[in-house]
């Protein structure tokens, strides 16, 4: 049985591996489109794609996490020592992440930005996404490196 899960996750990782080199593929490969006028910049002709591929892996990456740490901590939530502590933990860490989201989104801001041709990019939404994925991305990278640290020193090891 589970050698049946490594096999059906190992297809379904070699699949998404596949078509993500496609869509590399034919944003680097094929081509540029017409010059953008608003931009001032030719566009590779598959930007399009590649953003939509992009924003379908972290959906599905969420969504996973989501799903399996909710799975994961429902299943595990009465055993005690090792394997009830694991599960805990997962619950932390989700809990963390989902704070760190919701804090960045109320500290993004919708202030214009300047581009490179001295016009203004005024989308407040596009705005205030960019902001809580880089304050996401700084707050996110700064816990890992510290748990990083944290880990190489043998504070998390576990006493048997």
């Amino acid at each position: 049985m589970e050698n049946k899960k490594i096999k059906a996750s190992s297809w379904v990782l070699g699949i998404i591996l596949i078509l993500s080199a496609a869509v590399l593929v034919m944003f680097y490969c094929v081509g540029f489109s017409d010059w953008d006028s608003t931009l001032n910049l030719t566009a590779p002709r598959y930007t399009g794609l590649l953003l939509v591929w992009q924003y379908v892996l972290v959906a599905l990456t969420a969504l996973f996490i989501l799903g399996f740490g909710l799975v994961n901590g429902i299943k595990n939530m009465g055993y005690k020592g090792d394997k009830g502590a694991k599960s805990g933990f997962f619950g932390i860490v989700f809990l963390v992440t989902v704070v760190i989201i919701v804090v960045s989104f109320f500290m993004a801001g919708t202030k214009a930005v300047r581009l490179g041709d001295e016009s203004l990019y005024s989308n407040v939404s596009m705005l205030k996404l960019t902001d809580v994925c880089l304050y996401s991305i700084y707050a996110l990278a700064v816990l890992a490196i510290i748990s990083a640290l944290l880990s190489m020193t043998g504070i998390f090891k576990s006493k048997k």
